[in-house]
């Protein structure tokens, strides 16, 4: 008891250190802040496979088709987020004022990598949706350059949905940004004022006393 009486002493001296720090971290970030630009991602699902070949002898075409459809299926992220395929999707868009990246293109495959998602993320919706279309557009017709192992037949891609655009939700972090910056001002001003108070050399009371050697034989209270 009488160190949570000690530790409430040396916070009541210099209470205003924490809530100034508080007050002026949370001021500062509130006229520093910047909303972040609005993002937007854009969804496709579709399937990508080798027909079966019957002039294939030797093996079963259509094993031979469902081992080759597994291969695109393995390297199709990569390809997504490839510069060739971003460049590819520039011509198809044929907007000098409308350039993507590969960072702005990602793939996943679903369903035990059976059916594969497309997304694209831009700060526009409209435009969102026709980088999608356009990205649809360029793996239909173009797949044969990055699947080159297939000849020039290419893959039979198939759109099962048209573009879904939808906003990014703020994350939690971003949420929690401000209270975590004013709780860590707020401990950090606590740590200053018990700092200060053990580098204060000042006699506050009898226990200062009695740590100096001198025996004190009463004491008057302040109030």
């Amino acid at each position: 008891m009488t160190d949570i009486r000690e530790y409430w002493r040396i916070f009541r001296a210099r209470w205003y250190i924490p809530v100034l720090l508080t007050v002026l971290t949370v001021l500062f970030s509130v006229l520093t802040y910047q909303a972040p630009p609005p993002t937007y991602l854009a969804t496709l699902r579709f399937t990508i496979g080798v027909n079966a070949n019957p002039n294939v002898t030797g093996t079963d075409p259509i094993l031979a088709a469902y081992q080759a459809s597994e291969y695109i299926r393995d390297d199709f992220v990569d390809i997504l987020r490839s510069d060739m395929f971003a460049n590819d999707v520039n011509t198809a868009l044929n907007d000098p004022n409308l350039k993507i990246s590969k960072g702005n293109i990602s793939g996943a495959v679903e369903r035990q990598r059976r059916i594969m998602s497309m997304t694209i993320a831009w700060n526009n919706p409209e435009q969102a949706a026709r980088i999608a279309e356009a990205a649809a557009k360029t793996l239909e017709t173009q797949n044969a350059k990055y699947f080159a192992q297939l000849g020039a037949a290419g893959a039979t891609v198939t759109l099962i949905d048209n573009p879904s655009v939808s906003p990014v939700i703020q994350g939690l972090r971003e949420r929690l940004d401000l209270p975590i910056r004013a709780l860590l001002a707020f401990l950090a001003g606590i740590v200053i004022i018990f700092i200060l108070d053990y580098l204060d050399d000042s006699v506050r009371g009898s226990r200062d006393l009695e740590k100096m050697g001198f025996k004190v034989m009463g004491e008057i209270p302040d109030r």
